[in-house]
C-alpha cells in the first residue's frame, strides 16, 4: 500500500483539460463559472484549483475534479485540504486504497486537523472495520472532546458490534454536543425500541422535532408505537409517512400488517397490501399476506394464487410454501 504523493497525481495535461461548456444552468454553474474565470487570470492558483475540484465533485464531474484537485497537488503538495479533496475523488472513483491513502497523507501533514479523521473513521466503518474506526473517532476527541460526529461513529461502531449499552452511551454524548443531531436521536430510539424501553418515544419525537419529516424517525416511531400495541397511533404515523412519500412501500405493509393482525379489517389490509406491491412489484412479503387475507376471508383459490406468486417471487420463502401446504391440505 502506497502513501499518496505528488507522483500519484495526474499529469499537468490532463489538469488543464478544456472545462466543458455549459448550455443550461444547474446547481453550482455560477460558482463554477467565477471560479474559471478566476484560474484564467491566475491559473497556477491552487487554492483555486481546490475549490473548483470541490464544485466539481458537488455536480458529479468527477474527472474534471481530478484534473483540477490533481494539478494543485502538482504545484503544491504540502496542503493537507487538497488531499481531503482527492480522497473524496477516489472514493467517487471506486478507487479505496488511494482514497485512505490521500488521508493518511492529510493526517500526516497537519496531524490536528479533525477532517480527515472522521473520512478515516467513515471509510472504516464502511469496510466495517469497526475497532479501526473507533480508533479514529478517539483520535479526534483527542483533538476536540466537543465535537459530537467521533461520538456518533462510535456509536454506530458500538451498535454493529452488538454493545448496545456503549452504543447508547456514546449516542447520548453526541446528542449533549450537538442537540440538533438528527440522526443520534433516531439511532437511540432504534436501540431503545430493540430493548423495549420506554424511551425510545421521547428520543425518536426529538428527531422529529429537528426534522417534523424524517421518514426513519416517523418509520422506527411507527414500530415503536406498534409494539407497544398503539394501534391508532401506529396508524395515524404510517399515513403520515404516506403524505410525505407515497412510495414508501414499508409503511403500506406495515398498515395493512397492523390491520391483518390485530384488528382483523381483512379488505382494508388487502388494499395496503396491493398499495405496498403497486409501488414495490417484487414485496413477495407483501404477496405472502395478500394471501393470509384471502384465507382469513376463506377464498382459498386466490390465497393459493397469492402463495403461488410470492414462491415465484422467492423460491425459498417458507411462510409462503407453508400457506400452499394449509391450503392443499384443506382441499
Amino acid at each position: 500500500m502506497f502513501l499518496f504523493g505528488c507522483d500519484q497525481a495526474p499529469k499537468d495535461d490532463t489538469a488543464s483539460v478544456e472545462i466543458p461548456e455549459v448550455t443550461e444552468e444547474f446547481p453550482g454553474q455560477v460558482k463554477l463559472d467565477s471560479l474559471t474565470a478566476l484560474l484564467e487570470k491566475d491559473p497556477n492558483n491552487t487554492d483555486l484549483l481546490n475549490e473548483r475540484a470541490m464544485v466539481f465533485l458537488d455536480v458529479d464531474q468527477t474527472n474534471f475534479a481530478l484534473a483540477d484537485v490533481g494539478k494543485a497537488l502538482l504545484l503544491d503538495s504540502t496542503i493537507a485540504k487538497y488531499y481531503l479533496t482527492i480522497s473524496d475523488v477516489y472514493f467517487r472513483l471506486n478507487k479505496p486504497n488511494k482514497c485512505k491513502n490521500a488521508l493518511l497523507k492529510a493526517v500526516e501533514l497537519q496531524p490536528d486537523y479533525k477532517e480527515p479523521l472522521y473520512r478515516l473513521a467513515q471509510f472504516e466503518l464502511y469496510l466495517r472495520n469497526y475497532q479501526e474506526s473507533i480508533n479514529y473517532a478517539n483520535d479526534m476527541l483527542r483533538i476536540d472532546a466537543r465535537d459530537d460526529r467521533p461520538f456518533m461513529l462510535k456509536g454506530l461502531c458500538y451498535k454493529e458490534l452488538g454493545d448496545t449499552t456503549k452504543a447508547i452511551e456514546n449516542l447520548l454524548e453526541a446528542v449533549t454536543q450537538n442537540p440538533d443531531n438528527y440522526d443520534a436521536f433516531v439511532e437511540l430510539g432504534i436501540l431503545n425500541y430493540s430493548q423495549k424501553n420506554p424511551l425510545a418515544e421521547g428520543y425518536l419525537k426529538s428527531a422529529l422535532a429537528i426534522r417534523p419529516e424524517g421518514i426513519d424517525a416517523l418509520y422506527a416511531l411507527g414500530m415503536y408505537y406498534q409494539g407497544a400495541d398503539k394501534l391508532n397511533e401506529a396508524l395515524e404515523t404510517y399515513t403520515r409517512i404516506i403524505e410525505i412519500d407515497s412510495t414508501y412501500s414499508s409503511a403500506y405493509f406495515n398498515m395493512g400488517y397492523v390491520q391483518y393482525q390485530y384488528l382483523q379489517l381483512y379488505n382494508e389490509a388487502l388494499a395496503n397490501f396491493d398499495k405496498a406491491v403497486k409501488v414495490s412489484p417484487k414485496y413477495y412479503q407483501a404477496v405472502y399476506m395478500r394471501g393470509l387475507c384471502y384465507e382469513a376471508k376463506g377464498d382459498m383459490t386466490r390465497a393459493k394464487r397469492e402463495y403461488a406468486y410470492a414462491l415465484e417471487l422467492n423460491p425459498n420463502y417458507g411462510k409462503a410454501a407453508d400457506g400452499m401446504k394449509r391450503i392443499i391440505s384443506k382441499n
